[in-house]
């Protein structure tokens, strides 16, 4: 006899934050930094354009190059703040006594800044589109819409 278990979910609160703003620059790295905080990216990270309009530049005394990659139409993306709802349970029917959710385990992901492009990074070499995973997720979402579009405008309906 097998006996599953399962894990309570955190309830996920999406909320727009007035304060976010339109982020200009922002930059795929690949690699992973270990700090969480503040830092002077101006004074260390100093991308240059290239006449190509590729960029280069260094991170910790490693060659990067980078392509600026645009979001397809329509989309924006959010850089997203992950933090737990502080209050007494019972103070949102919707979040705590409808779902039977203590307020010390609601998670609330709130947007920080928006953005419509991005430099995606990689080291000694361009990102291609065939190779780097985040270009090549972006493929995906018209492939989706065209899956999911309507197809009766582009049937003939005449059977001979």
């Amino acid at each position: 006899m097998t006996t599953a278990t399962t894990k309570a979910c955190d309830l996920v609160n999406l909320k727009s934050n007035d304060e976010a703003q339109t982020v200009d620059c922002l930059h795929l790295l690949p690699c992973a930094v270990k700090y969480s905080g503040p830092a002077s990216t101006s004074t260390y990270f100093l991308p240059q354009q290239q006449p190509d309009l590729t960029y280069e530049a260094t991170f910790r005394g490693r060659q990067l190059l980078g392509r600026k990659v645009h979001l397809p139409e329509n989309y924006t993306g959010h850089i997203v703040v992950d933090s737990v709802a502080t209050g007494e349970a019972g103070d949102s029917a919707f979040e705590s006594e409808a779902l039977d959710v203590p307020a010390a385990e609601q998670r609330v992901i709130s947007s920080a800044g928006s953005f419509d492009s991005l430099t995606v990074w990689e080291h000694d070499r361009l990102p291609i589109e065939d190779d780097d995973e985040f270009i090549s997720t972006l493929e995906w979402i018209s492939v989706a819409a065209s899956i999911h579009a309507d197809c009766s405008d582009n049937v003939d309906e005449t059977v001979e």
